[in-house]
């Protein structure tokens, strides 16, 4: 029996033994708490649940008999904190990661550090796996509200015993095919409006709440002048780190739209985006039309950068998933690891809110994070990602190609 398999069976064992006797009883007190769990890795999946976390915040923002914790991995954790948008809420760093989730010790460690507290609801903004349901079985708690996807035949079954054991369970139905990442921020939205009934008591109807746009209009690091977006950064410990396309080319790129538009370029972006953006800064030429906001940004003002940006180039990251909820015209250094799971988008998104995808003619061995693969292309990328830490189908994008296709989208003259 694999290492693997061993460790699935203890946690399963001690995720019932959890179920059975909770290590800590904590009784239910007049303060309400509430957990919300985050399980995504990627920064694209928690900014497309930043506008749901914005707006409960909003509607508690008074309500001081609730307490808010947030469950989720250090990357997150880290992310929220360096833009400003932690929401009141107590974090707890946990460790969600893939290649943990086998991990029979981090497990215990994940649950010794959520269960402290009774647990009014649990909320998660997209659906659960079985991982954070053996966790959230031996939590204390009132009521469980997540999103569900229609089950394929094989998860049946895993799904029924689940079902035995966790009580209370709001189910916010969605149908499998929106359950992407193009369109958490509409899962969000339908699992926030579940939530906002239960915090009223469902005695009030809350089809009057009216959702906050995101954020409020700040007025610090305002642009006056026409400009455009680049981020050459890419977010740290992500599941597919070698995303990040050439920072010579993304000079190129720059040096282009400010020899033939009147733009200004605005760098844009998180701590961790400081060394790439900073790189890309010395090898612009003219660094008077340049505005370096890089880390000197909280999220609202961010989110302003953004939605009031002619457009936005970066790699495929957060930046472009917000910039796609901001209806801001947005070009991305496009791969095919996730071909078809996360971009290009569907046809059910609005025109002006699709990215402009800039790839380069589909391999071989596209979809290569999910299927596995015995190819020459898949040999060749292997070897670029060991040289150079680039994923071939993003390196093979020239510079070129780049240009030409804002060229054919935007068409703003020198004036």
């Amino acid at each position: 029996m694999g290492m693997g398999i061993k460790n699935k069976i203890l946690i399963a064992i001690q995720g019932l033994a959890y179920y059975m006797r909770p290590q800590n009883t904590f009784e239910k007190v007049k303060k309400k708490n509430i957990l919300i769990l985050i399980d995504s890795v990627g920064i694209g999946d928690i900014v497309l649940q930043l506008s749901a976390l914005h707006n409960l915040n909003k509607f508690m923002k008074n309500k001081s008999e609730y307490k808010l914790y947030l469950a989720a991995n250090t990357i997150i954790c880290n992310f929220l904190r360096n833009i400003e948008s932690t929401f009141d809420m107590e974090l707890i760093e946990v460790d969600f990661s893939i290649e943990n989730k086998q991990n029979f010790y981090i497990f215990k460690s994940n649950y010794c550090k959520i269960n402290n507290n009774y647990y009014d609801y649990i909320i998660s903004f997209d659906n659960l796996d079985g991982y954070i349901k053996t966790i959230i079985i031996g939590l204390k708690y009132g009521e469980i509200i997540f999103s569900e996807n229609q089950f394929s035949r094989k998860l049946i079954a895993k799904d029924f015993v689940f079902r035995l054991f966790l009580k209370n369970v709001n189910f916010v139905k969605i149908d499998h095919s929106v359950q992407s990442l193009t369109h958490k921020s509409l899962i969000c939205k339908k699992v926030l409006y579940e939530v906002l009934k239960c915090l009223s008591n469902k005695n009030e109807f809350i089809d009057e709440y009216s959702e906050h746009e995101i954020p409020v209009l700040y007025q610090k690091n305002k642009i006056e002048n026409n400009y455009c977006v680049i981020t050459a950064g890419i977010a740290k410990g992500h599941d597919y780190p070698y995303r990040g396309w050439n920072i010579e080319k993304f000079a190129h790129v720059a040096n282009f739209i400010l020899a033939n538009t009147d733009l200004i370029i605005c760098l844009s972006g998180t701590n961790d985006d400081e060394v790439a953006n900073s790189e890309l800064y010395s090898m612009i030429k003219n660094k008077r039309r340049v505005i370096n906001l890089t880390a000197k940004t909280s999220f609202d003002e961010w989110v302003e950068v953004l939605r009031n940006a002619e457009f936005i180039f970066g790699n495929d990251s957060g930046y472009i998933h917000l910039a796609s909820m901001l209806r801001t015209k947005s070009f991305v250094i496009a791969g095919f690891w996730n071909y078809g799971r996360f971009l290009p988008y569907g046809d059910d998104v609005e025109v002006c809110a699709k990215p402009i995808d800039i790839r380069i003619d589909k391999p071989k061995c596209a979809l290569c994070s999910i299927i596995k693969h015995n190819c020459m292309e898949k040999v060749a990328c292997d070897k670029k990602v060991l040289k150079d830490g680039i994923y071939k189908c993003i390196d093979d994008i020239t510079s070129e190609m780049a240009i030409e296709a804002v060229k054919s989208h935007y068409i703003s003259p020198k004036g």
